[in-house]
């Protein structure tokens, strides 16, 4: 059945085998030799384990040298049973689990897989040790263990390397026992150095300077060549995640390290991902400017600056072309719809004014201030349409006049006062009066002063009106004037984009008035933030990617010896792939569950540690997606390193 013809085994040039011819047909199979004789070597050759060797190996009449991956495969579950002298059993698994592993890659059902599982263990007298770990195990319940494992997939050939080597001489008696009736059936191989394990009924066979001799032959006849099923071993999905969760279980403080790294490692990239490092920075940002107040946005161009513009005639001071040629108009037009433009507010005062809202009050006195209307903030509705007889109020008359803003917004207001009238160039003080005014919008018109001591002083002006441009046509009409030239002042939705329009007007030959400088300093302070924050973030992305890599690597090459056991006993590269894919599954199912619970108190830790965090209940979703993706990746990086496992290097099988 098994055939070994003109072997070679060389080391470094060195033959350990030298030319072994033999043939083992039946029965127990004692290869005796001292220590380095070439024992294992022969051992890892008869198992397929090493197939860098000179001449051929036959298993019924097939060359191993010749088997395929899933042949040999196929050879480790259907026709070896491998019993070891370190046993190679997995100690954070059960007896019956570390039996029943081998009979994951059938198509039995798990009912069946129990049944054959109790019936193996029955016979080898450790029945009651089925539920026991077997790190909990004597040295000779090991080994039946080991037996177990070996004979449940009913093989054609046990091999077995010192298995009493380790096992006092009460066990190694058990022991021999149970292989000697397993000979009856099967080829059984033993490679031991102890001589006291051989009987009459044995064949023996020397190993001693790399070839073999017999030195006895058992009377016993040749074992029949009968014909068994070959079963495909293949893990199932529904197999690997039962095994994939048993050792997920018994591997417990591995896999909970393994899922708080992967924790970590997800929310250093949910920092990234979340814009959590872009809102540490947007944040410092925006204190800055709330510093600084709404007004640090505002872009004021007075009367003069559009005047100026046009001095020499048609060039700007910077020699180019003036497109609007003093026309505030056509500045108003050209800024009104741009989008960066939050509101305007054109320059047009009226003094003296007493005012009428419908239904509200009538005749009252505003107070003077002589400003030119200005606001802090619109407090409530909408700024006026420019195509429309619409105007915001000040919110500080509102105040006394006892009104809420609701009240007066959407109420006709009319306007008496007066304003100078300079087309003669003489002023001329002339009444106005606005009629079927709309108010459309409430204001804070708060102005801020710095004063001598360093402090700041504040009022509040009754007389800023914001008028729209159709308003201000009219006022103007009213006093003979042009609106060609009037005075403005924008509001700008993002502090980015003062500089851009600034420099615009520049180019038009227009020198506007603001916190420019305050402005270019905020930037500056912005970029610096911004590049530091790519900095971190791209140092935060490389921690949390090594530090994945790193557990992954380090569990996964912990687990060679692992691995190596799972494939002696027939799981393929793919059955691998199964397996450390759903471990890792399991262990991103337990790190979303410590993400999602524990998320108030890392982000809270992580405020105080990085001064950031991702609070947003959208980063919840973020995270799960993260530590899944993570979770496969490392899966994936695991099911690599365990398929490259090698055998030979991985399981000692003695000392050559």
């Amino acid at each position: 059945m098994l055939v070994l013809k003109n072997i070679v085994k060389k080391f470094n040039e060195v033959k350990v085998l030298n030319n072994i011819n033999v043939e083992f047909n039946g029965g127990i199979n004692f290869i005796l030799g001292s220590s380095g004789s070439g024992k294992s070597t022969l051992l890892k050759l008869i198992s397929g384990i090493d197939n860098e060797f000179d001449g051929e190996i036959f298993f019924k009449g097939e060359s191993l040298k010749s088997f395929s991956k899933s042949q040999l495969d196929s050879y480790y579950y259907n026709s070896v049973g491998f019993i070891w002298q370190n046993f190679q059993l997995l100690n954070h698994l059960s007896v019956a689990d570390n039996v029943k592993l081998v009979l994951e890659l059938s198509n039995l059902s798990e009912d069946e897989k129990n049944k054959q599982v109790n019936i193996i263990l029955t016979r080898l007298g450790i029945a009651k040790l089925a539920k026991k770990n077997v790190g909990k195990l004597s040295g000779g319940e090991k080994q039946r263990v080991a037996i177990a494992r070996a004979l449940v997939k009913n093989p054609d050939i046990i091999i077995a390397d010192e298995p009493t080597g380790a096992l006092d001489s009460k066990s190694s008696k058990v022991i021999m026992s149970a292989l000697k009736k397993i000979s009856k059936e099967k080829i059984v191989i033993v490679v031991t150095h102890d001589k006291s394990l051989v009987d009459n009924e044995s064949n023996t066979f020397l190993l001693k300077g790399g070839q073999i001799e017999a030195i006895s032959k058992s009377a016993t006849e040749k074992i029949a060549n009968v014909k068994k099923a070959v079963i495909k071993p293949k893990l199932s999905f529904l197999s690997a995640f039962s095994q994939g969760f048993k050792n997920f279980k018994g591997l417990g403080v591995k896999f909970v390290l393994t899922s708080l790294i992967l924790v970590m490692s997800s929310y250093f990239l949910l920092l990234n991902f979340s814009g959590g490092i872009a809102n540490e920075q947007s944040g410092i940002m925006d204190k800055l400017i709330s510093e600084k107040g709404d007004r640090l946005r505002d872009i004021s161009v007075p009367t003069e600056a559009i005047s100026a513009g046009g001095t020499d005639g048609n060039k700007t001071p910077s020699g180019g072309k003036v497109d609007i040629k003093q026309d505030v108009s056509a500045l108003i037009e050209k800024y009104m719809n741009d989008p960066r433009i939050e509101h305007f507010i054109v320059g047009q005062p009226v003094g003296e004014m007493t005012i009428t809202i419908d239904g509200a009050k009538s005749n009252y006195k505003v107070e003077n201030s002589g400003n030119y209307p200005s606001i802090d903030k619109l407090v409530y509705g909408a700024m006026p349409n420019q195509n429309k007889k619409e105007v915001a109020i000040p919110k500080i008359i509102v105040e006394k006049l006892k009104l809420k803003s609701e009240d007066v917004v959407g109420k006709k207001i009319s306007i008496k006062g007066s304003e100078f009238d300079w087309s003669s160039g003489n002023p001329v003080e002339k009444p106005i009066t606005i009629n079927d005014l709309t108010i459309v919008g409430v204001v804070d018109t708060t102005v801020k002063f710095d004063d001598a001591k360093g402090g700041t002083f504040s009022f509040e002006p009754e007389d800023s009106f914001v008028y729209s441009m159709e308003v201000v046509k009219d006022i103007k009409k009213q006093l003979n004037s042009s609106t060609t030239n009037l005075s403005f002042e924008m509001r700008v939705k993002d502090v980015k984009d003062i500089i851009p329009v600034v420099e615009e007007l520049n180019k038009l030959g227009i020198t506007p008035m603001g916190q420019f400088e305050s402005v270019k300093d905020i930037l500056k302070i912005s970029d610096t933030t911004s590049e530091q924050s790519n900095s971190v973030s791209i140092i935060i992305a490389i921690v949390a990617i090594v530090g994945s890599l790193a557990v992954t690597l380090i569990n996964s090459y912990l687990r060679k010896s692992e691995y190596a056991i799972f494939k002696i006993n027939g799981y393929s590269n793919k059955g691998l792939f199964k397996l450390s894919i759903v471990e890792y599954i399991l262990a991103s199912i337990l790190s979303i569950i410590i993400f999602v619970v524990g998320s108030p108190a890392i982000n809270k830790l992580s405020s105080i540690m990085f001064d950031m965090s991702a609070s947003r209940s959208s980063s919840i979703m973020l995270g799960v997606i993260i530590i899944l993706a993570q979770g496969i990746i490392m899966g994936i990086i695991a099911a690599l390193i365990a398929g490259n496992t090698k055998v030979k290097n991985n399981l000692s099988t003695g000392d050559r």
